[in-house]
């Protein structure tokens, strides 16, 4: 199991592999379970040679171990093997292995403007394993920085780098994130009211409403309850664009909003930010990105594998002639 789980980091980051006496030199290439056990059929890369040199003797073994149930190698693996950690991603039919660099979750919070200016899409991504993402759009899709501030930003990149990412949408999800919540709203820029207030309720009408149909019911409970393990008690990093409201306060309204509230008190919760900008924070890097391809994808009316959660009406009833849009986005079916 140790050169499966050698060969998923290394893989991954691109970097020399010494097996049989040889030396590999690997590009960022995204593992299969498959690979471990399959028979190449022709070698156009260094990886591919690898395969085709792994012994016999592990290929049989991997054939039965990398799937087998609770105890096979990707299990003890995404439970935690020696001090390392991997991920498994599925991105339409195909399963894909990444190493879990970070080790710890965090979540980004960015948001981006429509062009109509009268618009704004504001994201709150989950992201299991940051570095691991991080990386990947760096030496995977070889996405460029700004120049000035040395980070990657939507409206910086040229065209044929955006098309690269909406042609790609559910593969950088399923990388970047474990669960994304997603917002269209104008009442970041029309401003009706205290903007506590606006913003509190904007997020309750994302999981309240249909009482009276069970099935709807149990699913906006649902969402809220993963979306709340998924920030509370996690440093969660919000770049500082939320007009009169500081990324700290919005961080703990929105901790404080998702959890399960009883009459005046609500169940424990502990919202951390991570007061970085964004030059410095990895996380609302990768949540920048994803604002720009959905807020993209919205304007184009392709939602792509996003999934549309009608918005409480009665929460905002200060805007019933600009009700929000609200999508979400799993990577696992949860709920």
């Amino acid at each position: 199991m140790d050169l499966f789980i050698d060969i998923i980091e290394k893989t991954y980051i691109g970097a020399n592999f010494q097996y049989g006496g040889k030396t590999f030199r690997l590009t960022p290439t995204l593992v299969r379970p498959a690979d471990f056990h399959k028979k190449p059929t022709e070698v156009q890369t260094s990886y591919d040679a690898l395969l085709k040199t792994l012994d016999s003797a592990f290929k049989t073994l991997a054939a039965s171990e990398v799937y087998r149930a609770n105890a096979g190698w990707i299990t003890k693996g995404v439970s935690g093997y020696k001090g390392h950690k991997i991920r498994k991603i599925t991105v339409g039919e195909e399963v894909y292995l990444l190493p879990n660099i970070s080790k710890n979750a965090t979540v980004g919070i960015d948001t981006s403007g429509c062009r109509d200016n009268l618009n704004t899409v504001m994201v709150v991504c989950s992201i299991p394993d940051y570095e691991g993402a991080y990386l990947w759009l760096e030496k995977h899709l070889k996405l460029p920085k700004d120049v000035k501030q040395n980070e990657f930003h939507w409206n910086k990149l040229g065209q044929s780098y955006r098309k690269l990412l909406l042609d790609n949408f559910e593969m950088v999800l399923a990388v970047c994130c474990d669960c994304l919540l997603v917002l269209k709203t104008s009442v970041f820029i029309d401003r009706r009211g205290y903007r506590k207030n606006i913003f509190v309720n904007l997020i309750r009408g994302c999981f309240s409403g249909f009482e009276n149909d069970p099935v709807k019911s149990a699913l906006r409970t649902g969402l809220r309850q993963r979306f709340f393990r998924a920030v509370n008690g996690v440093a969660v990093h919000c770049d500082d664009d939320f007009v009169s409201l500081r990324p700290d306060t919005v961080v703990r309204l929105l901790v404080q909003t998702l959890a399960n509230q009883r009459g005046d008190s609500f169940e424990n919760y502990t919202p951390l930010t991570a007061l970085l900008y964004s030059h410095e924070s990895k996380p609302i890097q990768i949540a920048d990105i994803i604002a720009g391809i959905v807020k993209t994808k919205l304007e184009n009316k392709d939602i792509g594998v996003l999934e549309p959660l009608p918005f409480d009406p009665r929460k905002l009833t200060s805007y019933s002639d600009q009700q929000p849009k609200i999508y979400f986005w799993l990577s696992e079916k949860e709920v």
